[in-house]
């Protein structure tokens, strides 16, 4: 399944880019112009690739990085001089004039990405893990007025912050909450 998200501000860059995966069958699932809605999408989905300009008109890609850390793969498309200046050295990086070639090369690799890191994350979650995860989120929305998207951003943040799985974070909640 194409997790593909692109966040490009300049609107003719963004459509070329668009146009480029298109013709060649990879779906792009939302276009979009800053990094809140990026992240937003990319939170819907429960990670993807990211394909985005280095500055966004809300914040740059070091920081959208970090807000998304490990939930996403990055694909960074921009001049060399201005790929040079960004700090995360986990963001994956395309020069641009870029051939459609190598851009639709360097996506398919992210995918595939993606696709393992994403079945390994569903593998290691057991039924008692989802129930207690579920648990949590509805604690969070009832006592705390939480969407479910917010709920779930919370304990992904706290797991990431913690080192400690979602499950226990969620666990910990539930029993903070008896």
């Amino acid at each position: 399944m194409d997790r593909i998200v692109i966040a490009i501000t300049n609107e003719q860059l963004r459509t070329s880019v668009e146009q480029i995966l298109s013709r060649n069958n990879i779906l792009v699932r939302s276009s979009c112009r800053t990094g809140m809605e990026a992240s937003r999408a990319i939170r819907k989905m429960d990670g993807g690739v990211l394909i985005c300009s280095a500055r966004l008109p809300d914040m740059t890609v070091d920081t959208l990085s970090y807000d998304l850390d490990r939930i996403c793969y990055f694909l960074v498309l921009g001049r060399t001089e201005t790929l040079g200046y960004l700090e995360n050295e986990d963001l994956f990086k395309v020069a641009l004039p870029v051939h459609s070639d190598e851009l639709c090369g360097s996506v398919r690799i992210l995918m595939q990405l993606d696709e393992r890191r994403s079945r390994e994350h569903i593998s290691e979650r057991t039924d008692e893990d989802k129930k207690a995860i579920d648990e949590a989120k509805a604690y969070l929305i009832e006592h705390n007025s939480m969407t479910e998207d917010q709920a779930h951003r919370f304990l992904q943040k706290r797991s990431m912050e913690t080192s400690t799985p979602m499950s226990e974070v969620a666990r910990l909640i539930l029993f903070n909450a008896e």
